[in-house]
């Protein structure tokens, strides 16, 4: 089990609600099981998985920088450099400001709610 794992099973559960960090979109935590975390986006609820190997990728993606714009975008190809683009290699949807969150609620990451929004990964 990696850093990322430990930290999301240690503080999250099936059911939470977070809220993504620019326009609070309310979203709901749903599977934790050993394949990874499936998040459930809007009013439908609509499934993401994102396996254990992705979250733990983040982590050791942008472990090495300061601050990484979050980036998202409503296109299949993510920017370079961002959380958005990282995230696209796997799912090609716009979740880059939910698994922020997810991770920043799991205390990986700090959020900058700033223009643009920024993540930084926590030691």
């Amino acid at each position: 089990m990696g850093p990322v794992e430990k930290a999301i099973r240690g503080s999250l559960h099936e059911g939470d609600i977070l809220t993504t960090p620019s326009q609070d979109a309310p979203f709901v935590v749903g599977t934790i099981d050993h394949r990874g975390v499936v998040l459930l986006f809007g009013k439908q609820r609509t499934k993401t998985r994102f396996s254990w190997s992705v979250l733990e990728g983040a982590r050791t993606q942008f472990g090495h920088s300061s601050w990484i714009v979050i980036g998202g975008r409503h296109d299949v190809e993510g920017n370079s450099g961002t959380l958005d683009g990282y995230l696209k290699e796997y799912v090609k949807r716009n979740t880059a400001a939910w698994v922020a969150s997810l991770l920043e609620a799991a205390g990986v990451i700090e959020i900058d709610r700033g223009s643009p929004v920024r993540i930084r990964v926590l030691a």
